[in-house]
């Protein structure tokens, strides 16, 4: 793509990057999962994720670091998240979850407890010392142009230069996400697990009732 610039997010993103990770979380439906999970709107889901951002934890998906972004004409037009599990010596999934756990009302944390069993039915645990991809988006004028493989391309070439003993890179997707599935099989990622859940409450918190694991080995 002509004028196509990759570079690391700063803190002057953070509204692209809020914009980012709901529109991936709605993964093309209505289901905004924070919203519904923490019985929150919308704007006061974009007010803590911008609180959480501007902290600049490293190491998970609510990071600034772990963003790689692409401008074309100084314009923000795509972004993809990644980092590598476990380098600051907590899973990413307890990272995310204390920055969730402070800036989110207790009350609306204490709501979302009560889904953790039925939630968990769709988790994947993730390999430590390997590149985790989570959220990615791209402007609608701008899709087609395989934007998010471009980026992902690049951040498996950064960080593997910093980290030289990975070998795998992960990303957990719902199975009704086709468009991201297609773009992750064109960058060889690989099917290796699925998960589901029958029970139908999980459609008023989720996009889907079904997520897979896919794998890249990188060596």
């Amino acid at each position: 793509m002509k004028d196509l610039f990759l570079r690391k997010a700063t803190i002057h993103d953070i509204p692209f990057l809020i914009e980012t990770i709901i529109e991936a979380e709605k993964a093309g439906t209505d289901t905004l999962s924070y919203a519904t999970i923490f019985e929150l709107k919308e704007a006061e889901i974009k007010t803590y994720l911008e609180a959480i951002l501007k902290e600049e934890i490293d190491g998970c998906e609510l990071s600034i670091s772990s963003f790689l972004v692409a401008e074309k004409n100084k314009n923000l037009i795509a972004a993809s998240c990644a980092w590598v599990e476990g380098t600051e010596g907590v899973p990413s999934r307890i990272l995310k979850g204390n920055l969730l756990n402070y800036f989110i009302p207790k009350k609306n944390i204490e709501k979302a407890k009560v889904l953790s069993k039925m939630l968990n039915e769709l988790q994947f645990e993730s390999m430590p010392n390997s590149i985790h991809f989570g959220v990615g988006y791209v402007t609608k004028k701008n899709r087609g142009n395989n934007l998010l493989g471009i980026l992902k391309k690049e951040q498996i070439v950064i960080l593997s230069k910093i980290n030289k003993n990975i070998n795998e890179a992960y990303v957990d997707i719902f199975e009704n996400n086709i468009p991201a599935i297609k773009i992750n099989k064109k960058l060889d990622f690989k099917i290796i697990s699925r998960k589901d859940t029958s029970n139908k409450d999980i459609f008023n918190y989720l996009p889907s009732n079904k997520k897979i694991l896919m794998k890249k080995e990188l060596k």
